[in-house]
């Protein structure tokens, strides 16, 4: 019977093991990366305006897109600064000729060896076989038509423009903040509000049905008062589902995870400052201040300076100098010797003078002219705008004012109605008709009062806005 010998793998076993041992490297790591993240989900965030407007600035995308482009700005303007500095190229060639170049030559007939006084024809070749050559060449430009000041000088406006829309970006940011962090408290007091109507309504439920039994009320006034629980129901989810949106909303532009808890810490009954300059005075101060005027003024004055550049491409000299280093050498082999190479430098002055690019250089200074017109369109308009932007603001801001006032006047009818009708009602002068409509008159009353108040936060920050400066 013949035995056979089992084979090992002596290779297999040692790769199991390492391959278990990352695993149980990697695994920890991994679960612990995944309950750090799950941590910092679960953890709630207090904000206040001032953390809120710190975290906004922090990361929110447009704003940091408007960061980007300044910093673009920057480096083109250091770009244009490099169109000063000397260049230094190194170039490098190797030819190999499978026929050299050659021209036949008739030669004197003194020089036939063979056949002497018979003129002859000679082949003479250009070169050999292979062919090596190598230079360096440092240039310096000295003038470019001044081509270099106007790119420097249109590269500065660019950094100019680039940082207002910074400031652009941060008043337009703080106006979208105002409205998202105000209307995620608005949206908590909102679900207070229909909250505390629905459990007035059910404490009003107990006390018909109290009543009901004694034999004080019939079955139709329990009948209506579980009707009203019944309608305020929906109110609740609707006040919750606006107030989970709007702090997702909050969050979105706080670049948050849309899944991290937060609690704010403020209040929608902020004083608000009333605007301290008439419409005529706000609208020239506005005028002056916004930076979008500015803008367009250096956007005017770049395009101004693109159109002075490319009239320069065309019949202007540029001047340049520099420095050449060469060596090259020939060879019938493969094998170059150092005796065989030949070197050289020298010294440059170079003058260019376009004469003809097909007209690009004139169309682009048309292009340039065409964006120059444009520009007086757009601050007409800008201007024009900014003035309806302050009447708006303006008037939103005084009839937010109004409503605030006739809100808070309302409410505080509302609420001694609402005490009266239960007053009633519990002495039995009253019907149930008259507290249900009391308490629905006071819930409106009091989502009123808050979104007037709203309204007055959002219309002062828009009036800033409108105005160019920041509170």
């Amino acid at each position: 019977m013949k035995t056979y010998k089992r084979r090992s793998h002596p290779r297999v076993v040692p790769l199991c093991l390492i391959g278990l041992l990352a695993f149980m490297i990697i695994l920890p790591a991994f679960a612990q990366e995944k309950m750090a993240h799950e941590t910092q989900r679960s953890q709630r965030v207090v904000l206040d305006w001032d953390e809120a407007w710190e975290m906004a600035v922090a990361n929110n995308e447009s704003h940091q897109m408007a960061l980007h482009e300044q910093e673009k700005a920057r480096l083109q303007v250091l770009e244009a600064w490099s169109n000063a500095m000397p260049t230094l190229d190194v170039n490098g060639t190797f030819n190999h000729y499978f026929m050299i170049p050659s021209n036949p030559v008739t030669m004197p007939g003194e020089l036939n060896a063979l056949n002497p006084g018979q003129p002859f024809v000679a082949e003479f070749k250009f070169g050999q076989e292979n062919n090596i050559s190598a230079n360096a060449q440092l240039t310096q430009p000295l003038w470019l038509a001044g081509k270099i000041g106007l790119g420097l000088r249109i590269a500065k406006n660019y950094k100019q423009i680039a940082e207002m829309g910074v400031e652009v970006s941060e008043q337009d940011l703080r106006v979208q903040l105002v409205q998202a962090f105000y209307g995620a408290l608005v949206a908590d007091e909102y679900v207070a509000v229909t909250r505390d109507a629905l459990d007035q309504a059910r404490r009003h439920l107990d006390q018909v049905e109290a009543m009901l039994g004694e034999g004080v009320v019939s079955e139709y006034d329990r009948i209506r008062a579980s009707v009203a629980v019944s309608n305020l129901k929906p109110d609740v989810i609707e006040a919750e589902t606006a107030r989970d949106l709007a702090y997702k909303g909050l969050k979105n532009l706080l670049g948050m995870d849309l899944d991290t808890p937060i609690t704010i810490d403020g209040s929608i009954t902020d004083v608000v400052l009333a605007p301290e300059l008439d419409y005529t005075t706000a609208s020239d101060y506005a005028l002056e201040r916004r930076v979008e005027v500015q803008q367009l003024d250096l956007q005017r004055m770049l395009y101004a300076d693109q159109k002075k550049a490319e009239q320069r491409s065309w019949l202007w000299p540029n001047f340049m100098a520099g420095l050449r280093w060469e060596t090259q050498a020939q060879s019938d082999k493969f094998d170059f010797q150092e005796k065989q190479f030949f070197n050289g430098t020298s010294a440059l002055l170079i003058v260019n003078i376009p004469l003809f690019d097909g007209l690009a250089a004139h169309r682009r200074s048309q292009i340039a002219e065409v964006n120059i017109r444009n520009v007086d369109l757009q601050q007409n308009m800008l201007r024009r705008g900014i003035q309806m932007e302050v009447f708006q603001a303006t008037r939103q801001f005084e009839k937010a004012s109004e409503q605030l006032q006739a809100a808070l006047e309302n409410s505080r009818e509302a609420e001694k109605g609402q005490s009266i009708a239960m007053a009633r009602y519990d002495s039995g002068v009253g019907t149930q008709l008259e507290v249900l409509d009391a308490q629905l008159q006071y819930k409106s009353a009091r989502v009123n009062v808050l979104q007037a108040e709203y309204d007055q936060l959002v219309a002062r920050a828009q009036y800033d806005r409108a105005l160019g400066q920041a509170r």
